[in-house]
């Protein structure tokens, strides 16, 4: 028996609520999972004996996530949990969504439906496990092991290949060695999963504590669609970035880059659907990499000038070997001038002064050049001094 003192008490009255009108429920999957690892569980998961309309008629506040999948979200005032009636898939005729979803009597087949073993355990409210497939002892031998047969799994649904590198990732635990050649084998079915679906797995593999298995989504064809090859790449030097998606993005797109796999970066990130400020950040932060990155804090304040901070940064995660990340933070969190906005002299003081038109900008933009290299000029009277010392000799 676990104890059930960490489970919040709104989670546990809607199991009492449950259990007094007579239907069995249990805490399940990715709940589990992490309640037996030790951690607080981001979502909570109920699967029930109820049917979606008992459930409806028991709780006040409900949203009909999917009714016909038997899944109804509770909301409480502090916590909501998805609560599903205990079911059965039919056929995947398309490698990604069951054809039916038949409802069940019983949890064993409910929980034979899932995918790894580690998401198969159940929970009641009195904090017994039900674990028919090993998930607690590949939990203590951190194993990812597909439930039953890795190539029937995998065919189902051929999103769970990503989610099996993803959870290894998050996890750091070991793919046994069956899933990890069934992943292999059935790579090619990646083509039936959504390139939004494949962005958000690959991205959580990326940003996670052993990102190093997105590498595995290259060398193992799951990536083939959207690369020129399959090369191997070292993705180790990730866990050095902060765990900011577009430095992360950004590093990955380099190595693929270095390593022959990637042509246009910005097409793979526009194939992978990310944001338009991503993707404009870390193609030009991935462009400027293959030229170097600058040693002197000048070099760095000129690439700020020309080319923004979010792509410069994106560029400096490029080189995580070297401290060029935090040098950039560095001119960023200072007083020093790299943007016509942050030079001592606005336009209208030029204007002041008898400059017209685009005078004006090409004034600022030779100041701001100056200034660059020369940080304690930027004030007020030293830049009209300037101005005025070009005037003589008759460099404007």
């Amino acid at each position: 028996m676990e104890s059930m003192q960490r489970v919040p008490k709104e989670i546990l009255n809607m199991m009492d609520t449950l259990l007094q009108a007579g239907h069995r429920v249990y805490l399940v999957g990715g709940c589990v999972r992490d309640f037996l690892l030790g951690k607080t569980p981001n979502d909570w998961d109920l699967c029930t004996s109820a049917l979606p309309e008992e459930m409806v008629s028991l709780f006040p506040h409900t949203v009909l996530t999917g009714m016909k999948h038997g899944t109804v979200t509770v909301v409480g005032a502090a916590e909501t949990a998805e609560i599903t009636t205990f079911r059965k898939d039919g056929d995947y005729t398309d490698h990604r969504r069951p054809d039916t979803v038949l409802f069940s009597d019983t949890l064993e087949e409910d929980l034979a439906r899932r995918d790894f073993t580690v998401n198969a355990m159940a929970m009641d409210r009195h904090g017994k496990l039900e674990d028919p497939y090993g998930g607690r002892q590949d939990l203590q031998g951190k194993l990812l092991r597909c439930v039953g047969n890795p190539d029937r799994r995998f065919q189902e649904d051929a999103l769970r290949m990503f989610r099996c590198l993803r959870f290894a990732a998050q996890l750091g635990f070991t793919i046994h060695p069956e899933t990890f050649a069934a992943l292999h084998r059935n790579a090619p079915l990646a083509a039936f999963v959504a390139p939004e679906r494949i962005h958000v797995e690959l991205e959580k593999t990326l940003c996670a504590e052993h990102p190093e298995y997105g590498a595995q989504m290259v060398t193992g064809g799951l990536l083939t669609a959207f690369l020129a090859e399959n090369h191997s790449v070292d993705l180790t030097d990730l866990t050095k970035l902060p765990r900011e998606p577009r430095l992360r993005w950004a590093l990955f797109c380099h190595r693929l880059r270095i390593a022959g796999n990637l042509r246009d970066t910005e097409q793979f990130l526009r194939q992978l659907r990310l944001d338009r400020q991503t993707i404009s950040s870390v193609s030009a932060g991935v462009a400027l990499a293959e030229t170097g990155f600058p040693e002197t804090t000048v070099g760095i304040k000129q690439l700020l000038s020309r080319h923004g901070a979010a792509g410069v940064r994106c560029a400096a995660a490029c080189f995580p070997e070297s401290d060029g990340l935090q040098r950039v933070e560095a001119v960023i969190a200072s007083d020093e001038c790299y943007e016509l906005n942050q030079l001592a002299l606005k336009g209208g003081d030029l204007a002041a002064m008898g400059y017209r038109g685009t005078e004006i900008g090409a004034q600022q933009r030779r100041l701001l050049d100056w200034v660059i290299v020369h940080p304690e000029e930027n004030t007020p009277q030293a830049l009209r001094q300037r101005l005025e010392d070009a005037k003589h000799d008759g460099l404007e």
